[in-house]
């Protein structure tokens, strides 16, 4: 039979960073919108990094941000930030979650 640390010891977390671009509805509180993506599964850390060039896309609907996501995976990253992707969608008054998969970038094992 298997023991629980041996369960434990052969389960290995990796962590990544990825940044995203997100679309959300000006009418909403931004602050909400970004404690619920941190609420997600899997999301460790949210950084908002302001941008002359998101603001600057910015309109009266809409407000852009670049946000910085730590997040651990248990096996395929890309699956874990769809799986991210799929929930953040879920937010009222987030319209886009576009994840810039070329700055994905594994940071440790455990």
């Amino acid at each position: 039979m298997t023991s629980l640390q041996t369960i434990l010891s052969e389960a290995t977390f990796e962590t990544y960073f990825v940044q995203v671009v997100i679309k959300m509805k000006s009418d909403f509180n931004f602050t909400e919108i970004y404690n619920q993506i941190r609420g997600i599964k899997d999301v460790i850390v949210v950084k908002v990094v302001d941008t002359e060039k998101l603001d600057a896309a910015s309109t009266d609907n809409y407000k852009y941000n670049l946000l910085e996501i730590k997040f651990i995976s248990e096996g395929n990253a890309l699956n874990t930030i769809k799986m991210i992707k799929h929930e953040a969608l879920k937010i009222p008054g987030l319209v886009k979650f576009y994840v810039r998969t070329k700055t994905l970038l594994k940071i440790r094992n455990y």
